[in-house]
């Protein structure tokens, strides 16, 4: 009778093949505990790109990759290939999609809880942006969110979601954006401007002790001298390349705070003294002005 030596015995070959099998798989595991998983402080940014859009994830790749960014980019499809009304209208705020990419993020951060996580979505994929976040269990946060041409409620509550996100949520906005001057229901269903075209306000329903959490939100308004970088006021523009390395990138990956950011309420005000915005921009004119030139020079900031 001869000995089984190996999984090419013709007896018994079940049970050599079970053998093989479990040999393979301790080997894969012993190869795997040393580089499988990615660094557990390799950032990580997710991007969810607009209805029925399909190309803007590629842009603000390449604008990341340009600036330094050499983390892990993922983006998240959740067109239902119908359409961009039925996108807008219906699977924007599907909670089975919003589910899904908070089930994502709590993977991510569970496997790298000292890691960087970013979010990032354009038009009505922001809607599902926030929908996850404020469906992520307590604990699990973002470091930072990108809202490009948000089309969801300028008046939006974001204080669920804004309680996941540890450093800031920035959002880019345009009254020159002629596809968020047609929408007359926005992503989340309701009525008034998009967040997209006059950035996002703090809501008057809000009680004045839970304002101080839009600290944390920075409106980005176009001005001419951000079509320097490739954003000329347009709905996917914003998600420019140059644009994301020169003004975007800066913000998100540095551990500090951007000098140029004015939240829409600054920290030390009382929680209902919520500045206006473009008086904001005209007041740091002169730092925007010289960050514009540093960028033409090769430097980062705007």
């Amino acid at each position: 009778m001869p000995h089984d030596i190996g999984c090419h015995v013709p007896r018994r070959r079940s049970r050599s093949a079970l053998l093989c099998l479990a040999t393979a798989a301790s080997l894969a595991v012993s190869l795997c505990a040393g580089g499988c998983h990615p660094p557990r402080q390799t950032p990580v940014v997710i991007f969810l790109d607009g209805a029925s859009h399909f190309t803007a994830g590629g842009s603000v790749r390449r604008g990341l990759r340009s600036a330094g960014y050499e983390g892990d980019f993922q983006t998240f499809v959740w067109t239902s290939f119908l359409g961009w009304g039925t996108d807008h209208l219906v699977v924007a705020r599907s909670k089975g999609k919003a589910d899904s990419l908070a089930k994502r993020v709590a993977q991510i951060r569970e496997r790298v809880p000292d890691g960087q996580i970013h979010l990032m979505g354009l038009s009505a994929g922001t809607a599902i942006v926030l929908n996850a976040l404020e469906r992520l269990p307590a604990g699990v946060d973002v470091d930072s969110v990108v809202l490009f041409s948000s089309s969801v409620s300028a008046d939006r509550d974001l204080s669920p979601a804004l309680r996941h996100v540890r450093k800031k949520l920035y959002a880019t906005s345009s009254k020159e954006d002629l596809i968020l001057r047609s929408v007359a229901i926005t992503a989340d269903g309701r009525r008034g401007p998009p967040a997209g075209r006059t950035g996002f306000r703090v809501p008057r329903s809000l009680p004045y002790g839970e304002r101080a959490i839009y600290a944390k939100v920075v409106n980005l308004h176009w001005r001419p001298a951000y079509s320097a970088f490739g954003w000329n006021g347009g709905h996917v523009s914003a998600t420019a390349p140059e644009f994301v390395r020169s003004v975007i990138a800066p913000r998100i990956l540095s551990q500090q705070p951007f000098p140029l950011d004015r939240p829409l309420i600054q920290p030390e005000e009382p929680p209902g003294a919520a500045r206006n915005q473009p008086q904001r921009e005209r007041e740091s004119d002169g730092l925007i002005k010289g960050a514009h030139q540093a960028a033409d020079a090769g430097g980062q900031g705007a």
